[in-house]
């Protein structure tokens, strides 16, 4: 399937549901508050319904279960409400077959958000847009594993051949994933500044422009992949040092404790929302 082919599709994919969209643009507001919110998920049965389970989980739960989405939103509080909240606007979008290891999927999604608001807060940036933006940066990947699965294979075969992941695509697609979900966002109705987050995921430095955004969720992905391996703090100091998105965006040493401080928090939160 060639990538005109998948971008046809995007418009033939479900919509997001209209009080989902909404929620997303509230759980990022500055202003919002969280009974505001709680109201408006109290509109949505699969979003109120995920809020209670995760509220009276062994994770946040206390003696006395809570059984109204207001008290759930305040004992959950926003971090927690917001990944509901995207995570539920993409599973209502897209049908996923049992092929697809879907848990691995969004554990690293997850994770990468949460990397990602780490990074963002070090250099005193948006949080919030950064967690979305990691929450939204695999889109693309979706919308491959949904409509064109017969071709994970042979992307996976270029990759173990040496190929990054995103080349391995452009060979076998024509488009990679950033590109694709650059566009379903953009499709979608979301900011520019997240589309173009996705879109230039790869190569955050594009058109003698750096993307911030970008940059984060890249560095992000990096983390994910490398930071199991680094033992202590010099040797992680060291290994950010080599990482362009790091130096370009001149983060604090403190990033370290950040990091090392939300590592892996990502994932567990994917097991206990499955």
């Amino acid at each position: 399937m060639q990538s005109n082919s998948l971008v046809e599709l995007i418009d033939r994919l479900p919509k997001i549901p209209k009080v989902v969209q909404e929620l997303i643009e509230l759980v990022n507001s500055h202003d919002a508050e969280l009974n505001q919110i709680a109201e408006k998920i109290a509109y949505d049965q699969i979003i109120s319904a995920r809020v209670l389970r995760l509220s009276n989980s062994a994770y946040f739960g206390r003696v006395r279960s809570v059984g109204s989405v207001n008290e759930a939103v305040v004992r959950l509080g926003l971090g927690p409400v917001r990944t509901l909240v995207v995570s539920s606007a993409l599973i209502s979008a897209f049908d996923v077959g049992e092929e697809v290891d879907i848990d691995g999927f969004w554990q690293h999604t997850f994770e990468v958000a949460t990397l990602s608001k780490a990074l963002a807060t070090s250099l005193r940036m948006d949080g919030n847009e950064a967690f979305t933006a990691g929450m939204l940066h695999n889109l693309g990947e979706l919308l491959i594993m949904t409509t064109a699965y017969d071709t994970l294979n042979r992307i996976t075969l270029h990759m173990e051949a040496g190929k990054p992941k995103q080349e391995a695509q452009q060979l076998v697609l024509g488009t990679n994933s950033a590109e694709l979900g650059g566009e379903l966002a953009q499709a979608w109705n979301f900011p520019e500044s997240l589309c173009d987050a996705i879109r230039y995921q790869f190569s955050p430095v594009h058109d003698e422009q750096f993307s911030p955004l970008a940059g984060m969720l890249r560095l992000a992905n990096k983390i994910d992949a490398a930071w199991g391996e680094l033992t202590t703090t010099d040797s992680k100091l060291d290994w950010l040092d080599q990482q362009l998105e790091y130096n370009i965006l001149g983060f604090p040493k403190t990033v370290v404790a950040n990091i090392d401080e939300v590592i892996g928090s990502g994932r567990e939160m994917a097991k206990m929302l499955k």
